[in-house]
C-alpha cells in the first residue's frame, strides 16, 4: 500500500508541482489549499504532512500549533516536513516537532529523500 503525503500549499502550481512529483514516485497525495483545509485533511491520517508557511485563512503556524495538540495523539504524531521561501523562521517550527525544514524553490531529489526516511518503517532491533 502506498505512502500518503498531505500537501498543503496556498500556491496551486506549488501544490500541483508537489502532487505529480510525489505521485510519479508512488505516493498517495490529498492537497489542501490553507490550513484549515489541512486540519480537515489529517483526518484521513496521512502518513506525512508537507506544509507551506504563508497562506490565507490558517497560516503554516496556526496549523502546526493545532495539530501539535490535537486530541487525538496519532495526528499529532504525523511527521512534518515545512517548505518555505523563509529560511529564518526554522527555529519556530523545530519546537513543535517539525521533522524537516527545506526552503523554496525545493529540491526535489531532498524533498523525496527525506520523505522516504520520514515514512520509512522503523528499523528492527538486531537479533541476538
Amino acid at each position: 500500500m502506498p505512502k500518503c503525503v498531505l500537501v498543503i500549499d496556498d500556491d496551486v502550481l506549488n501544490r500541483e508541482l508537489a502532487k505529480r512529483t510525489l505521485q510519479s514516485n508512488g505516493y498517495e497525495v490529498i492537497t489542501a489549499q490553507d490550513g484549515l483545509e489541512g486540519l480537515e485533511a489529517i483526518k484521513k491520517k496521512p502518513d506525512l504532512i508537507l506544509l507551506d508557511v504563508q497562506m490565507p485563512r490558517l497560516d503554516g503556524y496556526g496549523f502546526i500549533r493545532q495539530k501539535f495538540s490535537h486530541p487525538d495523539p496519532a495526528l499529532s504524531k504525523i511527521p512534518v516536513i515545512v517548505l518555505s521561501a523563509l529560511g529564518k523562521t526554522e527555529p519556530l517550527f523545530k519546537r513543535y516537532g517539525v521533522k524537516a525544514y527545506l526552503v523554496k524553490p525545493m529540491n526535489t531529489q531532498e524533498l523525496l529523500e527525506k520523505i522516504q526516511t520520514l515514512t520509512a518503517p522503523p528499523a528492527s532491533p538486531p537479533v541476538a
